[in-house]
């Protein structure tokens, strides 16, 4: 406005307004030296004075149809904008419409001193309504603009913070709590849980360095958690080189048992086919079938795990099973019905358990499996495991 203001002034012949132009722009040379100094009370005391004093010589000079005033809008909105107190950008929003006006009053009660012809009047006027509106518009559209990318931007924490919330908790589970529900706990009739482990992992991480033994059981697991979203089961948690996944919960489905055995199949094959620069590795897999206690523990940092006879059962199916094989039983057998070949193991002794009788997984439905679900399997004899962990 003040660069403008000289030669335009200079031009009509208003003397007293170009020497307000000149003192105004060394006023703004002051402010951004001060600016740059960090005197920011001093900067922004220097551009309310010369912003105003400059509006209110121009409606004196020259009057009310030159639209200069109209500079005041520019500072009621930095005023609004500023990042000092609310209250102390109010009262200075305030101040600015008062004077605002105060100089309309006073330009329909006082004439100007100068007379501007008409058509240098129209010109000055299109350029002083113009500027500070246009200026105005940026005013107001880079704190939008700002705005809509901070709305962006917790949309996207929102987003990350959700697929973490459901990379750790079941999508049903993580739904209840983000509704308020404090305690998350459901006893589930019927469910399927399995436990699966890395045959002879512990010999063979002591060979490895630790960068390896890592990319190893992340190989594996990554494999696993392929099959736990491609069966639409519920991964619950690994325990060093075991993983535990479960078919039922928290969502029930009628067919828990065989989807856990399709799983269970895909895995052990899948695993023992992989072809990884370590050498070639089995599982030792367990599943049993019955009713679960299932909830959220933790504060910090949550858990959705089961308890109860089931998940101890299918524990020990696992440990004390065979490498390479599936050992399921008796519930989860007859939960399977004809569809699975299943080898019947016999009577196991089972650590907490007692005698049980258990059974191998052999195969899912196929054209390898007779018509009565059964493929022929020459059993191995019964084995006492009582003291196996």
């Amino acid at each position: 406005m003040f660069a403008i203001g000289v030669p335009l002034f200079a031009w009509l012949g208003v003397w007293p307004l170009v020497l307000a132009s000149v003192v105004g722009l060394l006023a703004w040379g002051i402010v951004l030296v001060s600016a740059a100094r960090g005197r920011l009370r001093l900067s922004t005391g220097l551009i309310y004075a010369t912003v105003t004093t400059e509006a209110t010589l121009a409606v004196v000079f020259v009057g009310w149809d030159s639209g200069l005033q109209y500079v005041l809008v520019l500072l009621m909105l930095a005023s609004i904008l500023h990042p000092w107190p609310r209250p102390v950008a109010w009262v200075m929003a305030f101040a600015v419409i008062a004077v605002f006006v105060l100089l309309y009053h006073y330009s329909r009660l006082v004439a100007p001193l100068y007379e501007i012809p008409a058509g240098p009047m129209a010109v000055m006027y299109t350029f002083a309504v113009v500027g500070p509106f246009a200026v105005a518009c940026l005013l107001v559209a880079y704190p939008v603009a700002v705005a809509d990318r901070a709305e962006a931007e917790l949309a996207s924490e929102h987003l990350r913070s959700e697929h973490l919330l459901t990379n750790v908790l079941p999508v049903p589970v993580a739904t209840r709590l983000k509704a308020g529900e404090e305690t998350i706990a459901d006893r589930v009739n019927a469910a399927s849980v399995l436990f699966a482990d890395i045959v002879d992992f512990t010999p063979l991480a002591s060979r490895l360095p630790a960068e390896e033994v890592v990319a190893l059981l992340d190989s594996v697991f990554t494999r696993l958690d392929r099959l736990v979203d491609e069966y639409g089961l519920e991964k619950i948690k690994t325990i060093g080189d075991a993983y535990m996944v479960a078919a039922g919960v928290p969502s029930p489905r009628a067919d828990h048992a065989q989807a856990l055995a399709r799983f269970a199949l895909a895995a052990r094959d899948g695993i023992a086919e992989a072809h990884d620069p370590w050498p070639r590795l089995q599982l030792r897999i367990g599943i049993a079938s019955g009713p679960v206690v299932a909830g959220v523990i933790g504060r910090r940092r949550f858990l959705y795990d089961l308890w109860g006879d089931t998940v101890n059962t299918a524990a020990r199916m696992e440990s004390h099973g065979l490498p390479g094989r599936i050992q399921i039983t008796d519930s989860t057998r007859r939960l399977l019905g004809g569809d699975f070949d299943c080898q019947e193991r016999g009577f196991v002794t089972i650590k907490g358990k007692g005698q049980m009788r258990t059974y191998f997984l052999e195969a899912g439905p196929g054209p390898d499996v007779g018509p009565q679900g059964k493929r022929k399997v020459a059993v191995p004899a019964t084995r006492d495991l009582e003291g196996m962990p």
